[in-house]
């Protein structure tokens, strides 16, 4: 994907800074990680990229093919959109504003994020930059592209300006957006995000995990919820379920996690539809996407969803399937109109390219 091009300067040309993030999928723990519980999440080879130059107009251009998105501010216009909407999800948190109308629209989404990294302290006044971000995730699918994406353009815009952000800062700086994205973000997008590889994450620290049992799984798209992660992590809470329900989702956490590490495929199984059972009870499951996970099941396999699943509608996000062999997996797919992907892991996190 391109954007069009602004003149630079022929130095700007020349210095162009590029990083890539990668996406992540929950394995175990979703919607229960927010009550504090451990979460098993994994990175995985799909990324959100962004590319950094200087342009002879001041400010900031932003550009984001996938969203139609072409966009020039100045840094005190970053600055009122930042605290205009930290105001809009101090309204939410008091109950005062719904969270759909925390973030107006992805433009303004990402230009807050960016006015309120702290990054207007850095630039200079005459100082202009062009940000241009692009990704493979599956938007709104479960793959934490909203934190990718924040991840790659706050640690290259940093990088650019010669404050190179630690990953412990870069994850504080993306959660801060997360959280206007989901009401309260549990913080796990950005830490596995950024940190890469296999994490068990729990009140914002992780474990980094044994990977070799993820082998030979996939990722499902069932397409894109009707329902927000916010939206569905809201009307969970509603519900106001049992301690207890948590308590089973933290035993099968730790039950996958041993599987994985284990190698184990007969116990993967299991873990993978007693995860999926518990996230049916709690209300996050289309109809449709129940009705796949079963054929899965008849075929000798198990599946899941990943991420929050949906409230409404027939579309649940990711799927993750373990234990079919790729022939079956095709069929199933192409059955019900879904796409699917091989599920490889990714072992870096944040990384600066060429």
């Amino acid at each position: 994907m391109t954007s069009p091009q602004h003149p630079t300067s022929p130095v700007a040309r020349s210095c162009i800074t590029k990083v890539r993030v990668p996406g992540k999928v929950i394995l175990s723990g979703e919607h229960a990680v927010v009550y504090g519980t451990k979460a098993l999440a994994c990175a995985i080879q799909n990324y959100a990229y962004a590319h950094v130059q200087d342009t002879i107009k001041a400010g900031f251009r932003l550009t984001i093919a996938d969203f139609s998105v072409d966009q020039h501010y100045t840094p005190k216009q970053l600055q009122q959109l930042a605290l205009a909407t930290q105001a809009r999800h101090q309204a939410f948190i008091q109950s005062r504003l719904a969270l759909v109308q925390v973030m107006a629209n992805p433009t303004e989404f990402f230009a807050a994020a960016l006015g309120a990294s702290e990054v207007l302290d850095l630039i200079k006044p005459n100082h202009g930059l062009h940000i241009d971000l692009t990704t493979d995730l599956v938007v709104g699918g479960g793959m934490g592209s909203s934190a990718a994406l924040v991840a790659a353009m706050l640690g290259a815009v940093f990088k650019h300006l010669g404050d190179p952000l630690s990953k412990p800062r870069l994850i504080a700086k993306t959660n801060q957006s997360e959280h206007w994205q989901h009401g309260k973000s549990s913080g796990l997008d950005p830490f596995v995000c950024i940190n890469g590889g296999l994490q068990e994450y729990q009140l914002g620290h992780g474990q980094a995990g044994n990977m070799g049992g993820i082998s030979h799984s996939y990722l499902v798209s069932t397409g894109r919820p009707q329902s927000s992660t916010g939206e569905c992590v809201a009307a969970v809470k509603k519900r106001a379920l049992d301690a207890g329900v948590w308590q089973q989702f933290s035993q099968v956490e730790a039950d996958m996690l041993h599987a994985l590490e284990q190698g184990s495929a007969l116990e993967l199984n299991n873990t993978v539809m007693h995860n999926q059972r518990l996230l049916e009870a709690i209300g996050v499951v289309p109809a449709a996407v129940s009705e796949f996970i079963q054929q899965v099941e008849r075929s000798g396999g198990a599946a899941k969803i990943c991420g929050a699943g949906s409230i409404a509608g027939e579309q649940g996000g990711l799927v993750w399937v373990v234990g079919l062999d790729r022939k079956t997996m095709a069929q199933l797919a192409h059955n019900n109109g879904y796409t699917y992907q091989p599920m490889v892991p990714d072992l870096q996190g944040v990384q600066d390219i060429e």
